[in-house]
């Protein structure tokens, strides 16, 4: 049920930003309007994407720390952090192919300046 929710919560939010990003188009068409308008709001991502980053990396860090110390197994390590490595190697790669093809088919800001 709960997680449900968080689903529906994400899909309202995606919704809300496609919807404010047509709003925004419609109402600033000018490039240069935009750009202006764009500068102000690059304060707050940057803000929400700098906290991100401080969040992620400690996150990241201390759940492998625990996870590695409630193994004991040193075999069960090494396995799990060679599959860890494998699986991580692997999704970098996918996500960096799939970004390059739809980045060159949907050529996004082809047409600024």
């Amino acid at each position: 049920m709960r997680a449900q929710r968080l689903t529906t919560i994400i899909f309202i939010g995606m919704l809300l930003g496609i919807a404010v990003g047509y709003a925004c188009h419609a109402l600033w068409p000018d490039p240069q309007t935009a750009k202006t308008i764009a500068g102000y709001i690059s304060l707050f991502t940057d803000i929400f994407l700098r906290l991100i980053k401080m969040i992620i990396a400690p996150l990241v860090f201390t759940t492998l720390v625990v996870g590695v110390a409630h193994m004991g197994d040193t075999k069960s390590v090494g396995r799990i952090g060679g599959k860890a490595m494998l699986w991580f190697v692997s999704a970098s790669l996918v996500s960096l192919l799939l970004g390059l093809i739809m980045v060159n088919i949907l050529r996004p800001g082809d047409n600024l300046n």
